[in-house]
């Protein structure tokens, strides 16, 4: 089952297509999301950090055997496999990457979860699943690539059974962005085809608008991305060539920070939502 693709997901699908390589040797391991630490003085790895963050999320979903989960914007499947081991829950990921979900399927067969774990083709903006198909759904860093926020989040509680809980991280404008830096925030974001930054104070109404209510909205900002960004820079610093050896050169090039460019953008926060639909199954 699949559903139609809008244009916006089209881009999307194709830009990370281009990255499969780079993101093959990436230091996350299998994810494409930030990490969390605990303190500035934490060491734990960029894959570690990434996968704490993804058990943070299951906690928050509260499923286990026999839930039904659907993963929205998957990547290459590493948290919805760590989902499904953890729990015994049945977890279905969607990508507009063809490539990623070529690749999230290898990665569910060789973990042996494949009878539990599949993976397709799909854009979260017209999902092909019945009303009330999922027992929970979370989005691990995907909302903030889709064209509208609430229409993104409607979508994903209609598939959710009354009751259900959704999870997802997203970024926000935690600091008022001034006339000089958002040319540059906004070109950084452009660049990785994402939308301005949504409002945490404005969040909860936005999951009421989509039919939601909010159980839980946390920022994380020193915990993520204040320090994946600093840490990825340096990782990536010193494995550079493997890198690019992996992407087309002109994607590479596109994407790689400019001489005495600093991605970290501390005017954007890293935020957590919990929300349930509302009623009882």
């Amino acid at each position: 089952m699949t559903s139609n693709v809008s244009a916006v997901g089209e881009r999307v699908g194709e830009f990370y297509d281009q990255l499969v390589g780079m993101f093959d040797a990436s230091l996350y391991g299998p994810n494409i999301h930030v990490g969390y630490w605990n303190s500035q003085e934490d060491s734990t790895t960029l894959e570690d950090a990434a996968d704490r963050l993804t058990d943070m999320m299951i906690a928050r979903l509260r499923i286990g055997a026999g839930s039904r989960v659907l993963d929205i914007g998957c990547g290459f499947g590493g948290p919805a496999i760590r989902l499904a081991q953890k729990t015994g829950a049945e977890v279905v990921g969607i990508s507009v990457s063809r490539k990623q979900v070529e690749k999230a399927n290898e990665l569910a067969e060789a973990a042996g979860v494949s009878g539990k774990v599949t993976f397709q083709y799909a854009d979260a903006m017209d999902l092909a699943f019945d009303d009330g198909s999922f027992d929970a759904v979370w989005m691990l860093e995907s909302v903030m690539q889709m064209p509208d926020r609430t229409a993104a989040l409607a979508e994903a509680a209609r598939v959710l059974r009354p009751g259900g809980r959704l999870a997802l991280t997203d970024n926000y404008e935690r600091e008022e962005i001034s006339e000089e830096r958002r040319p540059v925030i906004e070109n950084i974001l452009q660049r990785y085809l994402t939308q301005p930054p949504a409002s945490f104070e404005t969040y909860p109404a936005m999951l009421r608008q989509a039919g939601l209510r909010c159980t839980e909205l946390l920022d994380v900002s020193e915990s993520t991305t204040k320090q994946s960004v600093r840490r990825l820079g340096e990782a990536m610093a010193q494995n550079m060539e493997q890198l690019a050896s992996k992407v087309d050169p002109e994607v590479f090039n596109k994407l790689k920070p400019a001489e005495g460019e600093n991605m970290e953008m501390p005017e954007l926060g890293y935020l957590i939502a919990t929300a349930r639909r509302p009623g009882t199954a």
